[in-house]
């Protein structure tokens, strides 16, 4: 493998020349000089050691992401917003699945730490103050989402989910079809972001009069398999809903399934509306109507609060910034008017 003395000695400069033009710190540079390192580096085919990267700079250019479940398709959009901003700026990802165990994510945090990232974003539902604590312990910045943090927290920025717009959205969509008896199938309600969700949809209720204590509330657990153990429960009820409003796309997905196992069609005798807008919410039949999140300009928009921080000299404090994001709702065949709305 080429060297960096090869480079210099090929292009006849120093090394401390082909540093410099490595880290692109060129201003004062003559540009045949960069010219004659560039040849050189490619002609020898030489890649920089991250190693040594690390060591002239401190770095390591790697970022640690933390997700609560790897499986769950939301994230495949936020991470490729990660990766696209975080390799344009020569960034590596380590990616973390915490399975919404606390004990696994702090074991992961400390991994983290060990190898010395960069940074660590924290997109897990599932997440302790105790992880926070450490990485500040360790003075590594921290961007987290969809996550109440005290902004007095240094090295720490946030951006918050405002499900609101997407979700009153979604109720009026509903009310307009003429749907009066609705239900809720949340997440864990221990679980910030399933409160946040609940709270959302029954304030939007009742704005149409339709007081919290009339809306069943049944807790699940943000699965395909929950959505259907769920359903069984709601449709059981003396006067069941009309229209459930599901706290994310794979629950709704689970919903539509097992409906239709009951016999009954979605959306003729039951409309449905997810949360998530993932990919599979639109090839679902019917094709499922949802209040999106903008992932990928999620994922993005962390990588790009974390580079923000790294590019700060060392010791340099700032205020944390507190970046939001807004849902939106997307109609698709899950909802309709009610049979008596359309007979007329």
């Amino acid at each position: 493998m080429s060297t960096i003395a090869d480079v210099a000695a090929a292009a006849g400069v120093s090394k401390a020349t082909v540093s410099r033009v490595l880290s692109g710190n060129t201003p004062y540079l003559r540009a045949e000089t960069r010219q004659r390192v560039e040849q050189a580096i490619a002609e020898l085919a030489f890649r920089p050691s991250s190693v040594a990267r690390s060591l002239t700079s401190k770095r390591t250019y790697t970022v640690g992401m933390l997700i609560s479940d790897v499986s769950n398709p939301f994230y495949a959009d936020v991470i490729h917003g990660v990766e696209d901003i975080g390799l344009s700026a020569g960034y590596n990802i380590f990616l973390c699945n915490t399975n919404y165990d606390l004990q696994r994510g702090q074991a992961l945090v400390h991994s983290l730490i060990d190898r010395r990232v960069d940074g660590v974003l924290i997109m897990s539902s599932t997440m302790s103050a105790d992880w926070l604590e450490e990485l500040a312990r360790h003075t590594v910045p921290v961007v987290v989402v969809d996550w109440n943090v005290k902004a007095a927290r240094q090295n720490l920025s946030a951006i918050r989910v405002d499900f609101r717009p997407g979700i009153q959205a979604a109720v009026a969509h509903l009310i307009e079809l003429g749907h009066r008896r609705f239900a809720h199938i949340s997440g864990p309600l221990q679980l910030p972001t399933s409160r946040v969700r609940r709270d959302a949809f029954l304030h939007a209720l009742a704005e149409f009069g339709i007081a919290a204590n009339k809306v069943p509330v049944i807790e699940s657990d943000f699965h395909v398999d929950g959505g259907r153990a769920a359903v069984q429960h709601v449709l059981n009820l003396r006067q069941p809903p009309t229209a459930i409003f599901a706290a994310n796309d794979l629950m709704a997905m689970g919903v539509v399934a097992e409906a239709r196992t009951l016999g009954l069609k979605v959306p003729a005798d039951l409309s449905v509306v997810g949360l998530d807008d993932i990919w599979q919410a639109a090839q679902t039949e019917p094709p499922l109507t949802t209040v999106a999140l903008p992932r990928y300009e999620i994922g993005s928009l962390a990588m790009q609060l974390l580079l923000d921080w790294l590019k700060r000299a060392p010791g340099q404090t700032a205020a944390p910034v507190i970046a939001r994001v807004e849902t939106h709702l997307v109609l698709r065949g899950s909802t309709a008017a009610l049979k008596s709305i359309r007979a007329r």
